[in-house]
């Protein structure tokens, strides 16, 4: 029974992890790419 509780837990954090990080990076990605526009057109 306590593995089953262990696997619970390790898919419970998987499930809310992966889109944690994938929701980082693409706003991680999207800040970088406005502030290299940004200064592209001489703004910043």
């Amino acid at each position: 029974m306590m593995g089953f509780s262990r696997l619970g837990f390790f898919l419970m954090f998987m499930y809310l992890a992966v889109p944690t990080f994938v929701l980082y990076f693409a706003v991680k990605l999207a800040v970088k790419s406005a502030v290299r526009e940004l200064k592209d057109e001489q703004i910043i």
